[in-house]
């Protein structure tokens, strides 16, 4: 089933198709970043089940990367197993500066089922989110400029955030 992308997704009122698509580097470059029909589907499950409710707890957010296309994610240098490349994840980014990255994290810890968060570049960064329906393990990371991982619990991060 083809989707306007012009349309807003069902049961993610403030977000369109477009948005879980958009690329400036896939545009730059002239590569097609258009889901399958499992992909557009795991695309609406994150729309719905993450990306609303944290767009109504906290204010409008940006999408920075949703879906990636293989070619996409391979120029980028995006992972492998990449939940990107299944639809089922987002790097988002807040427009508000007086919400701390924190409160983000925490809201999403408490309140939603998700399959990792990694708040990338800590403190100053972005929190990518995967939304997994069969594998939400609610795993969380931090990953720093040099691009490694660290698997943290949320009181180690806040205490982390604290010292900030």
């Amino acid at each position: 089933m083809n989707r306007d992308l012009n349309n807003i997704i069902p049961g993610a009122s403030n977000f369109k198709y477009k948005e879980l698509i958009y690329s400036e580097y896939a545009i730059r470059k002239d590569i097609l970043n258009l889901p399958n029909e499992e992909q557009w589907l795991n695309l609406e499950k994150l729309a719905i089940n993450i990306l609303q409710p944290v767009r109504t707890a906290f204010g409008p957010l940006h999408v920075t990367s949703a879906f990636r296309s293989s070619k996409l994610n391979n120029e980028i240098g995006g992972s492998k197993n990449s939940y990107h490349l299944q639809g089922m994840a987002a790097d988002i980014e807040l427009f508000n500066p007086d919400i701390k990255f924190i409160d983000i994290v925490e809201f999403i810890y408490y309140n939603l089922n998700y399959a990792e968060m990694i708040a990338e570049y800590w403190p100053n960064g972005w929190i990518h989110i995967a939304y997994c329906p069969f594998k939400n393990i609610r795993e969380i990371k931090i990953k720093d400029n040099k691009h490694n991982y660290t698997v943290v619990t949320l009181e180690e991060l806040e205490e982390y955030a604290k010292n900030l």
